[in-house]
């Protein structure tokens, strides 16, 4: 039976002065121990930090599509059942006793209450703590301290869950300075409880109303709790919401896609006249995004955008996950249409082309080619690679990371042992260095090679011999088909088809490059590559992608 080494023990309460488990993760790992069995145990701890807990109620169909968990040996269970009540940062108790109670080890009843006292316990200290993310974690440990007791039947801490939670809305509503994105997770974690939240977030609703994207969620969680004489109401005011954010909207590419999306949630919830109206407006919105060019002038404001995601990061890993995010709504217009013919995204609302003339849509032949949706996708492919560069020159600004920081940053134990994790982060600085033919070169085998590792767990990525066939391993090209059937998005695979292999419409990246049939990419191509890779490792880091338009 091991024991607890002292030494260990007061690296990871100085470790967790960082503030998040990653940056904790990092600290740790860098501080000497002392002893074998000491690193050891260091060691196991810098793998718990960087885990994350599985999500505890989540949809059969989000299942599904959840990234693998690594695997975890004996040995560091162990480990981590040792340290799991012997430390006193009732996070970090909270978050060991969930990755034990995700790994099945020892008694189940310990480790869910362990969890859910642990992350309760773990609220008050972090409200008082006076750095950025104190109020954000907290709302999260409410959420899944509730969710734990929900599940398993704790009706001890499910009751305290909803009264901690319960007093917190009241302090966030009564301060409308606070970011009202905590408060809504508090909100929905008190509906999963089971508590009638109309009147707090009808109160969340009115007094976070000039955040767009907060004040819809409020809007749909009040419609979970009202009458149902009142949901017209309310879904008129949610269109209301897209609509104002057009008309505030500071470019051309912004007010396209609130536009778009006010006359699609119109449509879904029977609003034929709001309708009308968002489809008239887009009538007379010029889209700025399908006029530039790689040497044209990107909005300042989405510049600024773009870096601002970069500064709220708290370390180099958080940073460049926060460069993953959703591909250009084009590239789901297509998957959408055929898969239950809704007419979404900036290709599908109006529902074909605009007569400038006026408000007349003209419904092309049902056999109409494709090629100009698919010029459009690869055009707004090549603004996702500008916007993409952008958070790249600032991560380089900010951190000025080496090639040892950038490995640890995206190492993972299973999809990318620390010797690629070096190459690829030999691309990263390559790239830095403008040297772009060297970044593209070393990564586009990163990418393909993290791709295989992801999928081979889910569908088969090799294939034996049999008969006069010798068998082999499936390219790039058989994978990126593969990703939707082992549930990544499909709009993600043919973002990824056209960037890297398409060679008849696409930019075909990896063949023209890597067979030599083409010069120096540009810096956004390159980016863009960079981008998929981070892209494919998020996953395998249980990261997501944030939701909505990125140009």
């Amino acid at each position: 039976m091991p024991q607890i080494e002292p030494s260990v023990l007061a690296a990871l309460m100085a470790a967790k002065n960082a503030g998040s488990n990653a940056a904790a993760a990092f600290s740790l790992a860098s501080m000497d121990v002392g002893a074998s069995t000491a690193v050891e145990q260091r060691d196991a701890l810098v793998a718990a930090l960087r885990r994350r807990p599985s999500e505890v109620l989540t949809a059969r169909k989000e299942a599904r599509k959840a990234s693998p968990i690594p695997p975890t040996t004996p040995a560091q269970l162990e480990i981590w059942n040792l340290y799991a009540d012997h430390v006193d940062d009732p996070l970090l108790r909270g978050h060991l006793h969930h990755l034990l109670l995700d790994a099945g080890h020892g008694r189940r009843p310990d480790h869910v209450r362990g969890a859910a006292s642990g992350y309760l316990d773990a609220v008050q200290p972090l409200l008082a703590a006076q750095v950025s993310h104190g109020l954000p974690q907290a709302a999260r440990c409410l959420k899944r301290a509730g969710e734990l007791s929900l599940k398993f039947k704790q009706h001890d801490l499910r009751e305290r869950a909803a009264k901690d939670a319960l007093a917190l809305a009241e302090r966030l509503l009564a301060g409308a300075k606070d970011d009202g994105r905590p408060l809504l997770v508090v909100l929905e974690t008190l509906q999963t409880l089971e508590r009638d939240v109309a009147d707090l977030t009808e109160r969340a609703a009115d007094l976070f109303a000039g955040d767009m994207d907060v004040r819809l969620g409020f809007l749909d969680a009040l419609r979970k709790d009202a009458d149902p004489s009142r949901h017209t109401e309310i879904d008129a005011a949610v269109v209301h919401t897209l609509l104002d954010a057009a008309d505030t909207a500071d470019a051309g590419h912004r007010r396209l896609y609130f536009l778009t999306e006010a006359a699609t949630q119109a449509q879904k919830r029977g609003l034929p006249e709001l309708r009308a109206r968002a489809e008239m407006a887009l009538q007379q919105t010029t889209p700025e995004w399908t006029s530039i060019r790689t040497e044209g002038t990107i909005p300042r404001a989405l510049i600024a955008g773009q870096q601002a995601r970069v500064d709220a990061a708290e370390d180099l890993r958080t940073a460049l996950w926060r460069t993953v995010q959703d591909i250009h709504p084009a590239m789901r217009a297509q998957a959408e249409a055929e898969a239950d013919g809704a007419h979404e995204g900036l290709l599908r609302i109006p529902r074909s082309r605009i007569n400038p003339a006026g408000p007349v849509f003209v419904r092309p032949p049902v056999d109409a080619d494709d090629d100009l949706a698919v010029a459009m996708q690869v055009r707004g492919l090549g603004l996702f690679g500008i916007l993409t560069a952008v958070q790249l020159d600032r991560i380089h600004e900010r951190f000025r990371p080496d090639e040892s920081e950038m490995t640890a940053a995206l190492a993972h134990e299973t999809v990318l042992p620390e010797p690629r994790a070096r190459t690829l982060a030999q691309a990263f600085c390559y790239y830095w260095l403008e040297e772009l033919d060297a970044a593209a070169c070393v990564a586009l085998p990163q990418v393909e090679q993290i791709l295989r590792e992801l999928l081979r767990s889910r569908v088969p990525v090799i294939s034996v011999a049999w008969g006069p066939s010798g068998g082999g391993v499936d390219l790039l090209g058989k994978l990126l088909q593969s990703m939707p059937e082992a549930g990544y998005p499909a709009d993600w695979s043919r973002a990824l088809e056209l960037l890297l292999v398409d060679p008849d419409r696409g930019m075909n990246l990896r063949n023209d490059i890597l067979h030599g049939l083409a010069g120096t990419p540009p810096k956004h191509h390159v980016a863009l590559i960079l981008q998929a890779a981070l892209y494919l490792l998020s996953h395998a880091h249980g990261q997501r992608t944030a939701p909505g338009p990125t140009a």
